[in-house]
């Protein structure tokens, strides 16, 4: 099934530069199909015993790709194969400086080494590498990749008096794959087999938790929503037509609708987004309003009923009213979000099928007259329409609620974190926190992209980056003015040939000026000497290697004719620092696509109330066009006190305004003119009334469902929706003309 549940695909690309989007498309893509476990126990033996099999066992159930846990000997010999041939140009930070500043000291350290019974210093060793520079340079590597050493073969890291042994495993494909997903009860299964059988604590995280966590709740958002609206029309038909045949028909609406909706859609798109199915599956009860017109107006026909006159009664009202709603719905297409334009086609074209079935299909399949049966609650919407022939209450209740209501929008606030689209669960974030606390390890998708002419221009340049990084964290600055906690870079493991060279000239010096000061120390019969040539450790040769496989996605290769590799940052404290770095360099950009999109959401709010006022402006020049200034103003009055209310309303509980809110107005806007339009077009009100109540009623039903929502966004777009519907039905009879309540008290 054409579905997509990956919530990336809901945000705009960016803006500004491709290169970008494809690196965070490449580094997401990546990361996404990570998953990591943590094994932990006071028990170091029953740790990794427990690690073994569940590492086994992970293996078999057809859910990862490669599952990492024992290292194998080849692996751990990697990492000396890899450097030990090029030891001599390879050097830390703190060397540097030493045989720049000291190099005698480097003699003295290796007296001490040897001196030390604890060193593990051996004659091999010494023999290959007198001044005992690589020793150094490899305790570095093993501590820039994370707070673990070796134990029976397993990574191991402790915490809080418990031993923590690290299992990785690749997904067999995409985090967001529904197949994959639905194996997960499985892996829960093994790991509750782990926990019990060897009394252990099991940890996990990965994207494809929470993107499973976002699929469900989705899908129970729809099955609750659709088919709340769906038995709630279906209660309303059987109590209001008691036929069958209304409900036949309704049903066939509905079903015509949500078919083209669904099928034109994945036509466009190729694949419909879950999120915009939680949003569509609220198409129902908006779909339903012009068979209940079409419907109410068969039924106050009674032994009279003509279907092809009875069309022409509703047809100008029901077109009126899909126009108008178009409007609202296809105004959503402004926004640079993917999941935004689909849902606004998605609602237009389910509207669109759903009235060409009233239109095409009704007159004949409903050519026979219903049992002649008066409306129902006849005496409640002629006391009702009656109510609103007095000039007190046309005047004070629209003016008390658009008073009541300014005064809530004066107390608003507002909120466009892009996170509110998704519901993250407490557990899996606090086990998130868990694993980051005791590995070092962060799922942060925030980073730098560097780039340049060719491969040894990027890796000089990730080193000069790296070097202003260092002044920003929290060690080397004060904790008030730290910009982030740390970060990773190629360039921390594989040095450029320029830097390489710069290094082995040192080693050579070093040779040269304290060699012999070295063999008196050791007393050697054979002078130290370099006996070898420079040869430069090239990225190709370092990612051919195991020891990079945890590290190759930061190097991105060619992008639009430029070499590219990331910095993965951790920590961000403050991003304004970052971004500003990153300004000041032509061949950096800081990617945070939370924050970006984030940023767009405020952006495109401002533009959808732009939209929004042109919106009312277009539909108010149409009435003013049709019905004169003054019946123009009474239509167009409901649906914008309504838009006021609901948006009070919603920041009255104290739910921040966001993108979604104002969306929301928009579709008041357009489902408000629906009920005014059709009073100011029918001449019998009390059915006219019955019908919007319906309508409204169906729409309560689908929008309002979408206020018990677990996401943010949704769950205020639902509040602001389900109010405003409200008072939109609550003032439409405000269009109606005065006394037009007695023109059908024949029909009683």
């Amino acid at each position: 099934m054409p579905i997509e549940t990956n919530i990336l695909a809901l945000l705009p690309e960016n803006r500004q530069d491709p290169v970008a989007q494809q690196a965070f498309d490449q580094v997401a893509d990546s990361m996404s199909n990570k998953v990591i476990f943590l094994i932990g126990s006071k028990d170091q033996a029953q740790v990794v015993t427990a690690a073994k099999q569940f590492s086994t066992q992970l293996s078999t159930l057809g859910m990862f790709s490669d599952v990492t846990g024992k290292l194998s000997q080849n692996l751990q010999q990697a990492w000396g194969q890899l450097y030990f041939p090029k030891r001599f140009q390879l050097l830390t930070p703190e060397q540097k400086k030493r045989l720049q500043d000291a190099p005698e000291q480097q003699v003295q350290r290796v007296i001490q080494a040897l001196y030390n019974p604890f060193s593990g210093v051996t004659s091999s060793e010494l023999k290959s590498d007198p001044f005992l520079l690589f020793r150094d340079f490899l305790a570095q590597l093993t501590a820039q990749s994370g707070s673990f050493k070796l134990t029976n073969g397993f990574l191991t890291s402790s915490h809080q008096g418990k031993d923590y042994v690290l299992i990785t495993a690749d997904l067999a494909g995409s985090a967001y794959n529904l197949g994959l997903q639905q194996q997960l009860p499985e892996l829960a299964a093994l790991e509750d087999q782990i926990r019990q059988q060897f009394a252990v604590e099991v940890l996990h995280t990965g994207v494809i938790f929470y993107a499973a966590y976002g699929t469900e709740s989705a899908k129970s958002e729809i099955s609750t929503i659709g088919l709340g609206s769906l038995l709630g029309i279906i209660v309303l038909l059987l109590v209001v037509y008691r036929s069958p045949l209304p409900l036949v028909l309704a049903l066939l609406s509905i079903t015509c609708g949500l078919l083209a909706a669904f099928v034109l859609t994945v036509a466009i798109f190729g694949k419909v987004h879950l999120f915009s199915l939680v949003f569509g599956a609220s198409l129902i009860g908006v779909s339903i309003d012009y068979a209940f017109h079409f419907l109410t107006d068969r039924l106050a026909e009674g032994n009279n009923w003509n279907a092809r006159r009875g069309l022409q009664h509703i047809f100008v009202a029901i077109t009126l009213g899909l126009i108008t709603s178009l409007i609202g719905y296809l105004g959503m297409l402004i926004a640079p979000f993917p999941g935004l334009q689909q849902l606004s086609l998605f609602s237009a074209f389910g509207l669109t099928a759903a009235y060409a079935t009233v239109v095409c299909w009704y007159p004949i399949l409903a050519r026979t007259p219903s049992q002649p049966r008066t409306l129902p609650m006849t005496t409640l919407m002629s006391t009702w329409l009656a109510v609103w022939q007095k000039p007190a209450v046309r005047i004070a209740l629209p003016s008390a609620l658009l008073l009541a209501s300014l005064v809530g929008i004066y107390h608003a606030s507002y909120n466009d974190d892009i996170r509110q689209l998704q519901a993250l669960p407490a557990a899996l974030k606090q086990q998130e926190e868990t694993i980051k606390t005791i590995t070092g390890v962060s799922h942060s998708q925030q980073m730098l992209l560097v780039k340049a002419a060719d491969e040894q221009a990027l890796l000089d340049q990730l080193i000069r980056v790296t070097d202003q990084l260092d002044t920003m964290i929290g060690k080397n600055t004060s904790p008030k003015q730290a910009a982030l906690e740390g970060y990773q870079s190629i360039s921390q493991y594989l040095p450029s040939e320029r830097s390489q060279l710069n290094n082995f000239r040192l080693i050579h010096q070093l040779y040269q000026q304290q060699g012999a000061a070295l063999t008196q120390q050791l007393k050697l019969n054979t002078d130290i000497k370099l006996n070898h040539d420079f040869s430069p450790l090239t990225i190709n040769e370092f990612l051919a290697s195991p020891v990079s496989a945890p590290l190759r996605f930061m190097w991105l290769g060619k992008l639009s004719n430029q070499q590219s590799a990331i910095i993965l940052l951790s920590g961000v404290s403050d991003p304004q620092a970052i971004q500003q770095f990153a300004a000041q360099h032509p061949a950096l950009s800081y990617l945070d696509k939370a924050d970006e999109v984030s940023s767009l959401f405020g952006e495109y709010r401002i533009r959808v109330t732009e939209l929004l006022v042109a919106a009312t402006g277009a539909i108010m020049s149409l009435l003013v066009w049709r019905y004169g200034l003054k019946q123009g103003i009474l239509l167009i009055v409901p649906p914008v006190i309504a838009g006021c209310v609901g948006i009070a309303v919603t920041a009255i509980t104290g739910v921040p305004l966001n993108l979604f809110n104002l969306l929301a107005l928009i579709l008041i806007l357009g489902i408000g003119i629906d009920y005014t339009v059709f009073f100011a077009e029918q001449t019998q009100p009390k059915s006219t009334l019955l019908a919007i109540s319906l309508s409204a009623a169906t729409t309560l039903l689908s929008f309002g469902l979408l206020a018990l929502s677990a996401t943010q966004a949704i769950h205020s777009f639902g509040i602001t929706v389900l109010t405003g519907i409200m008072v939109a039905w609550l003032l439409a009879p405000l269009s109606m003309p005065q006394h037009a309540s007695h023109t059908d008290e024949v029909d009683e």
